[in-house]
């Protein structure tokens, strides 16, 4: 059988796309037929219809390669991705439909700009993970050897690091709550792309269940149902646990409120989490101790949801700003959370209080698990300060 490419000849946008078969040269053409099957004979069908995922599929005699392609030129850390999610929901698809083995590639176009930065190089191993074959890496990472990810805990700790060294990078946070991961993704653009695959990677290496959360982005309040079921179509066929796909409405039931009250009136915690996380770069670190175990560290509300709930003088939307607002909160361990809640600890602008109820025994082991007695000031503003005032008036009877 003679290698025959299949190839949508109509770029994605009807005005600014350049036709593929201007794209795809002879030249590009015959590097990837004998790369992937050692020939350099093939056939080409053209079809006069538009190109989802700059994808093209190469049939071979024992095998099918689904192709999507980097864009010439790189514009940005998002943009020059942003077909890869649209290209492996193709490949899946195509995959459940045909006995032939079937294998997702990717090949590097010539191109201006530097796709070696961080970031790339981070989604590129994301890639790897889930499964691609970068088809020319020794033209388009040359010089890198780029390595699969092997745990959940991989990814994270890669990602946080990245952010640290930039801090504009704000899209996707994943943390690790002890039971579960959460990951929080925007829903927009080239951001949605992003959390499509990490979802799809933390799937593959999680050894514990995963739960997104689609945070709303711009205009858009859900990732496209092709992202949802693509996320859904991998992890069944390679994922190693389960994933759930919430929205931001979703509610972190608390001990003190009914799941039928707060049903009634969500005030979205994800959103207010995704803030937070926002806020600290991405770090879950409580702020009166060194206590940076992800799993007990919580966002603590200063102004208090209930009291929130309570204010007949605000519309739904006002209250939702102030219970989502990345000021209106610190993280806390348990432990500094509780003593939180029961007015144990306060501040004074950013300055820890302790109650005049501890006894001496009592204060004693407080300073002892307390070793930050204020808020770091590049994270205190006048804006938290409100929240804190708006507390004491509701707290100040039992301090």
């Amino acid at each position: 059988m003679t290698p025959t490419f299949t190839i949508n000849k109509l770029g994605a946008q009807e005005i600014r796309s350049i036709p593929f078969d201007k794209i795809l040269t002879i030249d590009i053409l015959t590097d990837i037929c004998l790369r992937l099957t050692g020939q350099n004979k093939f056939e080409v069908k053209w079809i006069n219809s538009h190109n989802k995922g700059r994808s093209l599929l190469l049939e071979a005699r024992n095998k099918n390669y689904f192709i999507t392609l980097s864009h010439g030129d790189v514009r940005s850390r998002n943009s020059y991705f942003q077909s890869v999610p649209t290209a492996y929901g193709l490949f899946l698809q195509k995959k459940q439909s045909t006995i032939t083995p079937t294998e997702f590639c990717f090949y590097f176009l010539p191109g201006n700009g530097n796709n070696q930065t961080k970031y790339m190089l981070f989604i590129y191993r994301i890639l790897k993970t889930i499964g691609t074959h970068f088809i020319n890496s020794d033209f388009g990472l040359q010089g890198v050897r780029l390595l699969s990810f092997s745990t959940a805990k991989d990814i994270i700790d890669k990602r946080n690091s990245i952010r640290s060294e930039n801090s504009t990078n704000k899209s996707t946070y994943i943390t690790d709550e002890g039971d579960c991961y959460h990951i929080y993704g925007k829903t927009f653009g080239a951001n949605q792309k992003e959390t499509t695959m990490i979802c799809m990677a933390i799937c593959k290496t999680a050894n514990k269940p995963v739960k997104l959360f689609q945070i709303a982005d711009n205009e858009s309040k859900k990732l496209s149902q092709n992202d949802i079921e693509s996320i859904l179509l991998y992890t069944k066929e390679y994922g190693t646990k389960p994933i759930e796909i919430l929205d931001d409405t979703y509610i972190f039931h608390r001990e003190n409120e009914s799941k039928e009250n707060s049903i009634q009136e969500n005030l979205r915690d994800p959103k207010f989490v995704y803030n937070l996380l926002e806020k600290s770069h991405g770090v879950k670190k409580c702020t009166l101790c060194n206590c940076e175990v992800e799993s007990i560290i919580q966002a603590a509300h200063i102004y208090p949801v209930k009291s929130i709930k309570r204010r007949h003088d605000l519309s739904y939307d006002k209250k939702l700003k102030l219970a989502t607002d990345k000021d209106n909160g610190i993280w806390l361990c348990e432990n500094h959370h509780k003593l939180f809640d029961r007015g144990l600890i306060h501040f004074e602008r950013n300055k820890i209080v302790f109650s005049k109820r501890l006894r001496k025994q009592d204060l004693e082991y407080m300073h002892y698990i307390t070793n930050h007695t204020e808020i770091p000031k590049e994270i205190f503003n006048q804006n938290m300060q409100k929240y804190f005032l708006l507390r004491d008036k509701i707290y100040s009877a039992i301090y």
